[in-house]
């Protein structure tokens, strides 16, 4: 049954990542980047016990909330925004990129790492390898913010097998909740500002 429930995160999360490097929709962005943070959560379940792994999902849910909440202000910005068929191949190609590197690589990984877990160095270096692609990608201030959840995610996966202070694990906590929060202040500044252009 764990084993069924592991490969679950792991389907989850190649899933929720392919989609958020794909879609360019903010509300199919939001839910792609909550199914990646159920998918860490199930990932983590592994090497930490059910109450953080939950913890840290609930965190990554509440601060898809907090994007959503801002997103919701202006609702233009909900909407599919509009690009052509060759960037979305283009992304496409990106992440196939790494997810094939990843796989290629992946037998000289354990060798930089101090006894990895089993299971547990993939999905990390594949966190860490989509959300820089995303980081790269992106262009809207949230979009910068779901990468750098996404790369946080990668971080907070890799530290869990190394150590798991409940200290450390709450101020990474209150970074992925500070980023949401910050980059929501900098969207509806920014906003504020267009407005101001405008009416003068």
């Amino acid at each position: 049954m764990f084993f069924w429930i592991i490969l679950l995160g792991y389907l989850l999360l190649i899933v929720g990542s392919f989609s958020l490097t794909l879609t360019r929709s903010w509300v199919y962005s939001l839910v792609s980047f909550s199914i990646q943070t159920l998918g860490f959560g199930l990932v983590a379940s592994q090497i930490s016990p059910i109450p953080i792994a939950a913890a840290k999902c609930i965190v990554g849910w509440l601060a898809v909330t907090i994007l959503a909440i801002t997103l919701s202000r202006d609702r233009k910005d909900m909407a599919q925004e509009r690009e052509g068929p060759i960037a979305s191949l283009f992304r496409i190609a990106l992440w196939i990129l790494v997810f094939s590197a990843l796989l290629i690589l992946f037998p000289g990984f354990g060798n930089l790492f101090q006894d990895p877990p089993p299971g547990i160095l993939f999905p990390t270096c594949f966190l860490l390898g989509t959300g820089l692609l995303n980081l790269g990608l992106s262009e809207h201030p949230l979009r910068v913010g779901l990468s750098l959840l996404t790369i946080l995610q990668g971080f907070e996966l890799s530290y869990l097998w190394v150590e798991q202070s409940l200290l450390v694990l709450a101020l990474l906590a209150g970074m992925d909740l500070s980023i949401a929060v910050v980059l929501s202040i900098l969207d509806s500044y920014s906003h504020s500002a267009d407005r101001d252009e405008i009416t003068s």
